[in-house]
């Protein structure tokens, strides 16, 4: 087995767009009170992206479940800035988790803090969720969407061909082949020009709507 980038001693600097300099770790037991903070820092409208439902705040139960996690079948990965005081600020969280019943692909999602949108960092962690997901033998993504919305109908006239899709019941399934990307691809590089990367930016700016299946990536 080919060593590993994406391992407890990951720690990556990263600086953004507009100067931001951010910290990329896996996330930890102890990160709670930081994915808390992070999350009441979203927009109304970025929460209810994520969970379908108007939500202010996380529960102890999610709380465990969202950094209480293995890193193999189950994998996230945090983005931290530093405030005024060298506190830990959360910016954004990008997870994986692999679908028992279906060979080497898993479910995933990433939400980025309204205030560190349209800087870089979506991309950055979407380059360096793919990466550790190729790691662990993952191949595929798997998303749902509602497919009555506009944003969606807009995304699928320009879904690249490296995907297969289906429709009932008012959803679509899409399953996106990861983009060959490396651990250590930089911030500044093109972003991969298929449909996963503008399928989970169109997510970030809350442009498509997402089933269940999605917000039970974030408080199963």
């Amino acid at each position: 087995m080919a060593a590993r980038h994406f391992t407890p001693e990951y720690l990556e600097r990263a600086e953004l767009r507009d100067g931001t300099w951010v910290r990329l770790r896996l996330v930890r037991p102890e990160d709670k009170a930081i994915l808390r903070a992070g999350f009441a820092s979203f927009s109304a409208e970025s929460r209810y992206a994520r969970f379908l439902g108007p939500k202010s705040a996380l529960s102890d139960d999610e709380l465990r479940y969202l950094t209480e996690v293995d890193h193999e079948d189950h994998l996230a990965l945090g983005a931290t800035r530093d405030d005024e005081h060298g506190q830990p600020i959360g910016l954004a969280i990008a997870r994986f988790i692999k679908l028992p019943d279906r060979h080497a692909m898993a479910e995933a999602a990433i939400a980025v803090a309204d205030e560190a949108q349209q800087r870089g960092l979506g991309k950055l962690m979407f380059l360096r969720l793919c990466a550790a997901a190729a790691e662990r033998g993952i191949e595929r993504f798997h998303c749902e969407l509602l497919g009555s919305n506009t944003g969606m109908q807009k995304l699928l006239e320009h879904v690249a061909p490296d995907r297969t899709m289906e429709s009932a019941g008012g959803v679509t399934t899409i399953e996106l082949v990861l983009p060959e990307v490396t651990p250590t691809d930089p911030p500044t590089r093109s972003a991969p020009d298929n449909a996963m990367y503008r399928l989970f930016r169109a997510a970030a700016e809350n442009a498509v709507d997402w089933t269940e299946a999605v917000r039970n990536l974030w408080r199963r």
